[in-house]
């Protein structure tokens, strides 16, 4: 089973926040600024503008549009959110998932905060399979609100984690965010690991076998695994909470944070072949019906 040895303080230098300037991207701008300000960091703010296919009949126009973004753009630096965080404004022509990459190269970001609930524009685009490919194979974390994400507070604080952990090495990868965050942010944190339904009742095991594990040697053997997790030497404000639950991963995530966790983090893997053909996997069903935000984290980088 994959652990973590230590206890790992992220770092976040450069924050890049996509908006369609959308309620959903207002509401996941209150947390880029809160995590902007826990880790003194910078805000690469981007609306970008998909380039227009050629077709018969009025086209919008370009300029047009680049003056609202601008002006929209404007208003939203001019309001109270930024005031003592340093901040760049960028409006980019282009595919979503083409612009993105390149900014987080280029700025060095370490981590991507979007909103999904929009109808049109960037939202539009992030609420089918783009969302999907957008965080897992992007260079940094993703932390995406999604269109059920009501439960946040404008201040974007956050009092109470949850870490979804099926014990892979995506998982742990995900581990020192969830961490930190509720270090910097004086949460709790409640770490979670969805086990299979045992079924019915189990046979009386034939004299001389292994014993059978029930519901709770499962329970209390997994709950010393997640406990194992935890480095020596991690300074949370609050007792880790560990939970050991039977059923589905993602219905059984979101009942859990349905109750009154403010974010939840979750490892993802890059997609294959595989993954690909057999839909979408458990991150994006999880970030499509989360009430609350999801930190997304991929195995390819670790801040």
């Amino acid at each position: 089973m994959p652990s973590v040895i230590s206890p790992i303080r992220i770092k976040l230098e450069n924050i890049l926040f996509a908006t369609d300037f959308s309620p959903s991207a207002r509401l996941a701008l209150s947390y880029a600024t809160n995590l902007a300000r826990r880790y003194e960091a910078g805000i690469y703010s981007v609306n970008v503008l998909p380039r227009l296919p050629f077709v018969e009949g009025p086209q919008p126009d370009p300029e047009q549009a680049r003056f609202l973004a601008t002006q929209r753009m404007a208003d939203l630096i001019a309001s109270e959110s930024f005031k003592n965080i340093r901040h760049l404004e960028l409006i980019e022509e282009g595919e979503v998932l083409e612009v993105i990459p390149t900014l987080v190269r280029k700025y060095a970001i370490d981590l991507i905060v979007i909103g999904t609930g929009g109808r049109k524009g960037l939202g539009k685009l992030l609420l089918g399979s783009v969302a999907e490919e957008v965080f897992r194979n992007a260079e940094c974390p993703v932390l995406t609100v999604g269109p059920h994400a009501t439960r946040g507070k404008i201040d974007g604080d956050l009092r109470h984690i949850l870490y979804a952990t099926d014990f892979g090495k995506e998982s742990t990868h995900a581990l020192p965010y969830a961490i930190s965050l509720a270090e910097e942010n004086r949460a709790r944190l409640s770490v979670l690991h969805v086990a299979p339904e045992l079924g019915v009742a189990l046979p009386e095991p034939e004299p001389g076998s292994m014993p059978v594990l029930d519901r709770n040697d499962v329970v209390a053997f997994t709950e010393q695994q997640l406990r194992a997790l935890i480095p020596e030497g991690t300074q949370l404000w609050h007792e880790p909470e560990f939970m050991v639950r039977f059923g589905s991963p993602v219905e059984t995530i979101l009942d859990t944070a349905s109750e009154t966790v403010d974010m939840i983090v979750l490892g993802v893997k890059r997609p294959g072949v595989l993954t690909k053909h057999l839909g979408a996997g458990v991150a994006y069903r999880v970030v499509c019906a989360a009430p609350c935000p999801v930190l997304s984290v991929g195995t390819h980088y670790l801040c």
